[in-house]
């Protein structure tokens, strides 16, 4: 369950790459071919008007469906890195 404390950071995350999506790019640019393109649709996601948090939460699943255990592991890395750079609660 989503806190307000966590919501807030998301929104402020959120404002963020949208002030600058280009933050993200070099991060996106250092995983391997497989993992680009899942990270290009979270970026998208993140970028997108989306404010229902569960149908949110629902896209980003259907984003990880499918991708193998490797690819996974890199995604998980990827957004730790990148909630660092937005400010994000990483968990």
């Amino acid at each position: 369950e989503a806190t307000p404390e966590m919501i807030e950071q998301f929104k402020a995350g959120r404002a963020a790459l949208k002030a600058d999506p280009t933050v993200i790019e070099a991060a996106i640019a250092k995983l391997s071919a497989a993992a680009q393109e899942p990270a290009k649709k979270f970026r998208d996601l993140m970028l997108s008007e989306e404010e229902d948090l569960e149908k949110f939460i629902s896209m980003g699943s259907a984003i990880k469906a499918g991708l193998s255990d490797e690819v996974l592991k890199e995604l998980e890395e990827h957004k730790k890195e990148i909630a660092e750079v937005l400010g994000l609660p990483v968990g």
